[in-house]
């Protein structure tokens, strides 16, 4: 299976907040990624009957990264990243996004300390 692309970033697609990256911190990378997992097989394994409406928008840094890399539904999954719907994914496959994902959270943490630390920086212009 080929490594899925990573979305650009721009202003109209989610971002991690203060508490995405506080859940991040807390939970670590392996704990995210096995969560990450657990959300994948549970949501989008299996062909849903409620296809693009059974993936929540908030309430979890995995959800986001769902959102913004376009695999929140088998539709999009099928869309941005050509894994066809209508079949169950396979482990290779559940993997695939499941690293996606990861990426995502991590790339976006990196920016989010990056911007923060930048903002401290702005002294007297604060």
């Amino acid at each position: 299976m080929r490594k899925l692309k990573l979305p650009g970033r721009d202003k109209t697609k989610p971002r991690l907040n203060e508490h995405d990256v506080r859940v991040i911190k807390e939970m670590g990378i392996e704990e995210l990624k096995n969560q990450a997992r657990e959300i994948v097989e549970q949501k989008l394994r299996e062909q849903p009957e409620n296809d693009g409406k059974q993936t929540p928008t908030a309430g979890n840094p995995i959800y986001k990264a769902m959102h913004a890399c376009k695999s929140d539904s088998r539709k999009e999954l099928s869309r941005a990243h050509r894994i066809a719907a209508g079949r169950d994914l396979s482990d290779r496959q559940v993997d695939s996004v499941v690293n996606l994902l990861v990426r995502w959270m991590v790339r976006e943490h990196n920016f989010y300390k990056e911007e923060n630390s930048r903002q401290k920086d702005l002294g007297e212009f604060a």
